[in-house]
């Protein structure tokens, strides 16, 4: 499946993992170009953004390498490689070993996959206002929606307390980023479950948010295991 490559355009942003390292490392870079069989060449990152980051970057250590593919189905694709060296003129550039394998996932069609991202959830009033701020985290996504967590309150016979939700209310999610920065996304409550000190949330996204919501698919989402099990 290293065809998934080819697909990609020079300049094209592309996230990298350091999965070497004890603390999750990431960082997002251009797409410089292939040799096919050979090398996935990409920027080094920004010295001002990813100056700590850099110290760990040299020959050997082993790297997951994360982008979108917006074709016809809109894919997220992942591998596993390392940097086989790194250049420094014309400019930084580090040379990674080819793949043996890339794994891909449709993100149209409906098509969930699972996640772990901490956002803030703020219900919006009928004047824009917000009623209720809590935190959560989502538990899969889709182009079109996500299901989301977070714990709540109960009353002396163990009744929700808050935050009383009901199916159409409005909500605005905030998720941070490393590299895409701060993302949010307008959705609608559609589907509630509250129980054990827990609410599960099915949320659909507005619309004429495609940047945002590519920006979740791009930015930190993909887990390589996660696509490895789903091709079993």
């Amino acid at each position: 499946m290293t065809g998934k490559i080819q697909q990609l355009t020079v300049g094209q942003r592309v996230e990298i993992q350091i999965s070497g390292l004890n603390v999750p490392a990431r960082f997002q870079t251009d797409f410089v170009g292939v040799i096919k069989g050979r090398w996935f060449i990409v920027a080094m990152p920004d010295a001002k953004r990813y100056g700590e980051l850099r110290e760990h970057l040299h020959e050997g250590v082993p790297l997951i390498v994360r982008f979108v593919l917006e074709n016809d189905n809109g894919e997220i694709c992942a591998f596993r490689t390392d940097i086989d060296f790194v250049v420094n003129h014309p400019t930084k550039m580090l040379f990674l070993d080819w793949p043996g394998q890339v794994e891909s996932r449709v993100i149209r069609q409906g098509r969930r996959f699972d996640a772990f991202l901490p956002a803030e959830i703020n219900r919006l009033t009928e004047d824009n206002g917000s009623d209720l701020t809590d935190n959560g985290v989502i538990l899969d996504v889709s182009e079109t929606g996500c299901r989301l967590k977070h714990k709540y309150s109960t009353d002396e016979e163990g009744e929700p307390q808050k935050p009383d939700w009901e199916s159409g209310q409005r909500v605005q999610l905030t998720v941070q980023q490393k590299g895409n920065g701060e993302v949010k996304l307008g959705c609608i409550v559609r589907q509630i479950k509250c129980k054990e000190g827990e609410c599960e949330l099915g949320m659909q996204f507005n619309g004429n948010q495609k940047d945002a919501i590519n920006a979740l698919f791009s930015g930190s989402l993909v887990d390589i295991n996660a696509l490895a099990r789903s091709g079993e």
